[in-house]
């Protein structure tokens, strides 16, 4: 392997809505950072198409489980640009205004790059610059739990708000468009629980350090 191929590694991870996508990309961010490998994650949740054009009461009811809500032409030249040590500007998406922000944040190259969400394993070309694909699942009871906990918390959605999105939009969109993406994932993790899986993190983490060496 040349030194070339040593220098990016870019990890996919999809799932479901509350799978735990983000908490086992910063797990892995936390441990390779532990072993001098540094890297950061891409959120395609910040790639949700602006809708400023839209009312509020409009972009309220917007479906963003469906996977042409992600501007993934954005998303890709972005993930290309950190694959080739060049930073770029990654918008910051509000979900309180159901848009994206007006500043963007500066993201430089890292040799670890994880990108997470819905639909990660979803987008052919975004398939293929990924080095390695995982696929989060979970029972849907935990799935729903911590998304309602998320939205309420973290986005100001009410739980009358919260309920319509996940009966309407999350678990059809889930079915029809998430949960076929396992098939294109090199490992799967089912994860139940307050604790990430140790033995596939550990072995994440082997993986990286061993591609590293």
């Amino acid at each position: 392997m040349d030194s070339k191929t040593k220098t990016r590694f870019l990890v996919g991870i999809a799932g479901g809505s509350g799978s735990g996508k983000t908490t086992l990309a910063r797990k892995l961010i936390e441990e390779c950072g532990k072993i001098g490998i540094i890297g950061q994650i891409l959120s395609l949740d910040n790639y949700y198409r602006p809708l400023d054009h839209l009312k509020f009461e409009k972009r309220k009811t917007y479906n963003f489980d469906h996977p042409n809500a992600i501007d993934s032409t954005l998303a890709l030249k972005h993930i290309k640009a950190l694959r080739a040590g060049k930073s770029i500007r990654q918008p910051i998406y509000d979900f309180k205004l159901h848009t994206r922000g007006k500043e963007p944040i500066v993201c430089r190259p890292t040799k670890l790059i994880i990108v997470e969400g819905l639909y990660t394993l979803y987008f052919p070309k975004l398939l293929s610059l990924c080095d390695y694909k995982i696929f989060v699942s979970t029972g849907m009871v935990t799935g729903v739990l911590r998304r309602v906990q998320r939205d309420i918390t973290e986005r100001g959605r009410t739980i009358e708000d919260t309920k319509h999105q996940i009966l309407t939009t999350v678990l059809p969109m889930y079915e029809t468009y998430v949960k076929p993406t396992q098939r294109n994932a090199h490992f799967s993790i089912n994860w139940e629980g307050e604790e990430i899986p140790s033995k596939a993190t550990e072995g994440l983490v082997r993986m990286l350090r061993d591609h590293f060496r």
